[in-house]
């Protein structure tokens, strides 16, 4: 090879490299980003029969929003009886509660009393 080609190699080789070091920067490879909206503030997922995350601290005023990712129907019922899901959350459905004065609040699912969750509400 004469030096024109070795040069010509080189060339391509580094534009290879710049172009792969570039695509691994990009949203697309960002495991975080699923390309759906944001969850929305004060979100609890209910995912893997659990309450995710299973304590959660909002200030007085706050909705809270649950969403069930399971495939099972599951609920979202107050200890104390302060709020609950009206009937059984099917699989993708959601559930809200504003929460208007402070204290903490434990919750479970009906159906599976083995998944409990916390709410502390600050003044």
């Amino acid at each position: 090879m004469n030096r024109h080609t070795y040069s010509l190699v080189a060339a391509i080789a580094l534009a290879l490299t710049a172009a792969w070091s570039l695509s691994s920067c990009s949203s697309s490879s960002n495991p975080t980003n699923s390309g759906g909206p944001p969850p929305p503030p004060n979100a609890i997922s209910i995912a893997g029969f659990a309450f995710n995350p299973a304590s959660l601290t909002v200030k007085a005023g706050s909705k809270v929003t649950w969403t069930n990712n399971d495939n099972t129907t599951h609920t979202v019922t107050s200890d104390d009886g302060t709020f609950t899901s009206s009937g059984n959350l099917a699989s993708g459905a959601v559930y809200q509660f504003a929460f208007s004065s402070a204290g903490t609040f434990h919750y479970h699912c009906t159906i599976h009393p083995t998944m409990t969750g916390t709410i502390t509400v600050t003044p």
